[in-house]
């Protein structure tokens, strides 16, 4: 029998991010992970383009990246959530840079910015064309790391259930 203080679907970049966070602030607590296939076989890996992040303030704004994704949403964002996310936006890359994700950087070691459908200004960061790779390869990891996270590979939600 499986007995966990926090048990998580899944090992995707939510995943493995909430385990890391849940690991830090409950470290007495067993973190346990479950995934249908090996830990890096996620949607996550599979995200080629970038993410949308407003670091670069002398071309860039919150304001700008706002209306950006409300415009490509047509009418269909909720404005306080799109608010939200853009502006925690550079906290969150940050803390994946911090657990060892890479972007690309140009010779001067800036960030390689790229622009994609719907944005105004050069704000996706990369890695190659394998930045869902890259982020999964960092936060499985940087979950590694924590004795009290356990993950199961192979295991179905629907095996808990039955």
């Amino acid at each position: 029998m499986l007995k966990t203080d926090f048990l998580i679907i899944g090992s995707g970049i939510a995943g493995l991010t909430f385990a890391v966070k849940t690991a830090r602030r409950f470290p007495g607590k067993t973190i346990t992970i479950l995934t249908k296939a090996n830990t890096d076989e996620t949607n996550t890996k599979y995200a080629q383009g970038g993410i949308a992040v407003v670091n670069d303030l002398e071309h860039d704004s919150f304001k700008k990246h706002i209306e950006d994704t409300l415009v490509a949403g047509d009418g269909l964002c909720n404005e306080k959530v799109v608010d939200i996310v853009v502006k925690e936006g550079p906290q969150r890359v940050n803390e994946i840079i911090e657990w060892g994700a890479k972007f690309d950087k140009d010779t001067g070691g800036d960030y390689m910015r790229g622009k994609e459908g719907g944005h105004s200004e050069f704000r996706i960061l990369h890695y190659k064309d394998i930045t869902g790779f890259e982020i999964e390869r960092a936060l499985a990891e940087e979950a590694r790391q924590y004795p009290n996270i356990q993950i199961h590979n192979h295991w179905f939600v629907v095996d808990i259930i039955t």
